[in-house]
């Protein structure tokens, strides 16, 4: 028999008992110690105070209890466009620093060089 079948067939304990799981599996690892592992590395997860719904969705952003009337193809085209607008800030923001950079190196090629541009003579 495996380790699990064994840890299956174990007599069930009562549901009204106050259970410490680090205690149990501290006394109860020798007989299953795979299991043992396993417990471990699922117990040391730290419990997030967040839904995980929450954690990955920008809905709850949008959606308060002045909007909560809203309907769903209205709410997923207010999603689609903050996306689209958040993207579009963040391509122009990268295209106005290259541009920036361009100059700079323009510049700087010029002062090196000793020519004069029109923007001298302005």
């Amino acid at each position: 028999m495996s380790e699990l079948d064994n840890y299956l067939k174990e007599k069930l304990l009562p549901k009204d008992m106050e259970l410490d799981l680090l205690a149990w599996w501290k006394t109860n690892g020798i007989k299953y110690p795979t299991l043992q592992r396993i417990a471990k590395d699922i117990l040391a997860i730290p419990v997030s105070t967040v839904a995980s719904e929450s954690a990955f969705s920008t809905s709850g952003r949008l959606v308060s209890p002045h909007r909560s009337r809203l309907h769903p193809k209205t709410l997923e085209a207010l999603m689609c466009a903050q996306s689209w607008l958040l993207n579009e800030i963040q391509e122009t923001e990268a295209y106005c620093r290259s541009v920036e950079f361009d100059y700079d190196v323009e510049e700087e090629n010029t002062k090196e060089s000793g020519t004069t541009s029109l923007d001298d003579f302005v």
